[in-house]
């Protein structure tokens, strides 16, 4: 009962905590598409060196500005905008992408379950972070390249948590009439594999999402991101502040903190939630 408590605990907090963000990036969204810009056209934060790294509460800045006088309210708006767009696109392309190639590689046919095993472990000798640094270095700062090459080397996990739950999947009894009767391979993949790991998947998807805005950040840390206003980008220029301007670091270190703490909290929770053995043990 107190592991109950927990987990819902952790749900609550977590989904608490991601619903906020979630609203402030929308507010952000509308603001600078329907208010001060346009859908072609959006509204972005623009340097102004009279007011530069002013202390927050002065001159009408709640925050504060950065070196280029921008209001950190708006660039933190913008910069939490641009990471959850990127983590849900990333964590969506990576998460089909292993859908397909885990269902692949617990198939029966070895000419195709062996390839996708050992295109799945060669991608995962490499480090992420470093394949990721090495083409952003070559294609430069770019959105879509962002998104391709953190989908790249993110899909190898969820291929191996598909694998793992479709072989459980296979051996169930209702799973096995089904294929006594007839079903066709990838009638079986669409009508029942795929509505039972669907939840494992959206765990997942909520776990991975943090472990690329930690990617994100990084790579804009470096100077290879795909925007002005990535987090990364944010704490990269205040370090040379850093003592004149404290609250700039501190502002983008709590966001981004927070917004990962929200989103593992939120995973672990489901995950614990949606997890058979513990909720099993919790009945009895």
């Amino acid at each position: 009962m107190m592991k109950h408590k927990i987990k819902g605990f952790e749900i609550k907090l977590g989904g608490g905590i991601v619903f906020f963000y979630l609203f402030w990036a929308l507010g952000w969204f509308f603001y600078s598409h329907f208010i001060k810009g346009s859908l072609t056209t959006p509204y972005n934060p623009l340097p102004n060196l009279k007011t530069e790294l002013l202390a927050p509460m002065s001159d009408g800045f709640l925050l504060g500005t950065d070196i280029y006088g921008r209001s950190l309210v708006e660039i933190l708006s913008a910069g939490l905008l641009y990471s959850f767009g990127v983590s849900l696109l990333v964590s969506f392309f990576a998460g089909m992408i292993g859908l397909f190639i885990g269902q692949l590689s617990a198939g029966d046919k070895y000419f195709i379950k062996i390839p996708s095993d050992m295109l799945t472990n060669l991608i995962f000798v490499f480090p992420s972070i470093l394949i990721a640094i090495l083409f952003m270095s070559v294609v430069g700062q770019s959105f879509w390249g962002l998104v391709f090459v953190l989908s790249f080397t993110g899909w190898p996990a969820y291929a191996k948590i598909i694998r793992t739950e479709v072989l459980r999947i296979k051996n169930l009894s209702y799973v096995e009439c089904s294929r006594a009767s007839g079903i066709s391979h990838w009638g079986l993949f669409f009508r029942i594999i795929i509505p039972a790991v669907l939840p494992v998947l959206l765990v997942h998807l909520f776990l991975g999402m943090s472990g690329v805005i930690i990617s994100e950040a990084s790579l804009g840390f470096l100077g290879l991101g795909g925007s002005e206003f990535s987090f990364g980008a944010g704490l990269s220029s205040a370090k040379s502040v850093l003592l004149e301007a404290p609250h700039i670091t501190i502002f983008f270190s709590l966001s981004l903190a927070g917004l990962i703490m929200g989103l593992n909290l939120l995973g672990d929770g489901l995950r614990d939630y949606m997890d058979p053995k513990n909720n099993e043990r919790i009945s009895k």
